[in-house]
């Protein structure tokens, strides 16, 4: 299946508005901290998950600057940013999927991730990021480096 620009600004206007009405239905006018809290990492679940998703099929970073802006309302330097923290996350979590395949346990995939200190790696090395999609090749080259 091929998905196209304009299905992704479809489910990007979609998303938000589905959310925003959800919460009104749910929650009315007495919104309390509770369910503020909630509405509120709900959001931050959609954020992240939209970023990912859009890296994930190969989107052009600007075109998800620019679409977080437009439909999340995030300024571009927020969206900038948090595009950076999902691009590091995505790669550790593609590591972590490696690990799980190759028989490691839930247990020793986060021991192996933090005995080697890959998270931190992985954050502050972009050139590992372009090893998502190789995970054989990620998990050496975090190996190696010191």
């Amino acid at each position: 299946m091929n998905i196209s620009k304009d299905d992704i600004q479809e489910y990007l206007a979609t998303g938000g508005k589905v959310i925003g009405d959800f919460a009104v239905r749910v929650y009315g006018n007495s919104i309390n901290p509770v369910g503020e809290g909630a509405f509120s990492d709900a959001v931050e679940i959609g954020i992240s998950n939209t970023i990912a998703s859009l890296y994930d099929v190969n989107i052009e970073d600007g075109e998800i600057v620019r679409g977080l802006n437009k439909y999340w309302g995030i300024n571009s330097e927020e969206a900038e940013e948090r595009l950076l923290f999902e691009k590091s996350q995505l790669v550790i979590r593609e590591l972590r999927h490696y690990l799980k395949l190759q028989g490691y346990s839930s247990d020793e995939s986060t021991e192996f991730i933090k005995n080697n200190k890959e998270s931190v790696k992985i954050r502050h090395d972009k050139e590992l990021w372009k090893l998502r999609d190789k995970p054989e090749r990620l998990m050496k080259a975090v190996q190696d480096k010191k």
